[in-house]
């Protein structure tokens, strides 16, 4: 069992993005089996602009402008898991002042810069897929029964697609870790 994980470990590392959807590949099941919250890009011009989903509950972001946040991470010290990767702790630096995102559970999503201590932990693999993760464009969410950070992805974005997201996704465009307060 164990040369059987290494080597599903160490084929993940080695191909990361370049396997198409063959996840889980045979032997693979404890490594590619790590659920987590994934955010869609919709399709068309409509609201919402954004869906993440955790494959029950849907969260529905909407763009928004010239809106003041209620809140600031700046300074925060974040502890998170995405998928199968437990992050290490990072600081925030910089919190806009402007919302970016409102969402459909009540909260509100700044972009967040400058982040101190970030150790990029890519490939990560979330449903299945194999994401590597990008820094620029990571927004924070505070909802009231939970906060959020979330990071752009890149790499098996494509199909297939939850069919229960409220809009017809183009594209996994995030991937997001809750946030113990």
């Amino acid at each position: 069992m164990k040369i059987r994980l290494l080597a599903c470990v160490t084929t993940i590392l080695l191909t990361g993005t370049a396997w198409a959807q063959v996840c889980p590949p045979p032997g693979c099941t404890l490594v590619c089996q790590q659920g987590g919250l994934l955010g869609y890009e919709c399709g068309g011009s409509g609201q919402p602009h954004f869906v993440i989903s955790d494959g029950v509950q849907i969260d529905q972001l909407t763009e928004v402008s010239g809106v003041n946040a209620s809140f600031s991470v700046a300074g925060l010290t974040v502890h998170t898991t995405i998928g199968n990767t437990t992050f290490a702790p990072f600081t925030i630096g910089t919190s806009e002042t402007r919302v970016r995102f409102t969402t459909s559970l009540g909260g509100e999503c700044v972009q967040i810069k400058n982040l101190s201590g970030f150790v990029n932990p890519s490939p990560i693999i979330v449903d299945m897929r194999a994401l590597d993760v990008l820094r620029t464009g990571a927004f924070f969410c505070r909802e009231p029964a939970r906060d959020l950070v979330c990071f752009p992805v890149k790499g098996q974005v494509g199909p297939p697609f939850p069919t229960n997201l409220g809009c017809t996704p183009d594209r996994v465009e995030f991937a997001c870790g809750r946030v113990p307060s």
